[in-house]
């Protein structure tokens, strides 16, 4: 669209009262995803797994535009079977640095929606087309760097199967995720993941643990979803971690 199309649209919605009646979501936010899908894990055979990623999300807000700067905190995985355990290190979350997305508001007969952008990241890898380009199968393939600085190619996953199998894969994984919600209130947003996901294991310190995981999406659209919570701009990972269960509750009554 182009400047003048654009300034003519905002003065209309302006005019119209939509734009002014926006909330004010500039600030500081806490946001949890819930990723659940069907895998087949070694050993293990067809589970349902889930995995829960939280961040501090920074938003800036201008007019029904939004930028939202991510910073990752932690990543918790139920493989849900206690044969196998997946453990996400804080080495992994530090060196993800994702661009900044971008977010929409909409006026809509069901109140205020937010959708942000589908938001793609390529993780132990840089590829030259990172949409389309397969990932790298060798540990050896020059598109491969050390991106959690840990001396070993990709990004370092710590696994332990049966309680006696333990050891570090060595993998490169693409993300994809497009959020929908809705505004449910000037401090809380809540909505679903459109999502996929895929991961190679380069290599492994224990041979049973370099076969790939095999899953898809929970096919259930809502299972997969995702709360904003507003939150002071003092707030650490650290923090994040100690409210979590609070911020997956329901909001406080005043």
């Amino acid at each position: 669209m182009r400047i003048g199309a654009l300034a003519i649209l905002l003065s209309t919605l302006i005019g119209a009262g939509v734009l002014a009646e926006l909330p004010d979501l500039s600030g500081t936010w806490a946001m949890i995803q819930i990723y659940p899908q069907t895998a087949i894990l070694p050993f293990a055979g067809e589970v349902a797994r889930s995995s829960l990623v939280a961040q501090l999300v920074v938003v800036e807000q201008t007019g029904s535009s939004l930028v939202m700067s991510d910073r990752y905190c932690f990543t918790d995985v139920d493989d849900g079977t206690p044969l196998v355990r997946t453990e996400i290190p804080d080495a992994f979350m530090k060196s993800l640095r994702p661009a900044p997305r971008r977010g929409e508001l909409r006026e809509t007969e069901e109140g205020l929606l937010f959708e942000q952008e589908t938001h793609l990241e390529v993780r132990g890898a840089i590829l030259e087309d990172p949409e389309n380009d397969p990932l790298p199968t060798d540990l050896l393939d020059p598109r491969v760097f050390d991106q959690d600085e840990d001396g070993q190619p990709g990004m370092t996953v710590r696994v332990t199967v049966l309680g006696i199998v333990e050891g570090k894969t060595y993998v490169v994984q693409r993300v994809r995720y497009h959020l929908i919600g809705s505004v449910v209130g000037p401090d809380r947003i809540e909505g679903r993941i459109e999502w996929t996901d895929e991961q190679v294991v380069l290599d492994a310190t224990n041979e049973l643990l370099k076969a790939d995981t095999i899953g898809a999406p929970d096919p259930d659209l809502e299972a997969s979803r995702f709360v904003l919570v507003r939150v002071d701009p003092s707030w650490s990972c650290g923090v994040l971690r100690e409210r979590l269960a609070e911020i997956l509750g329901e909001p406080p009554n005043d």
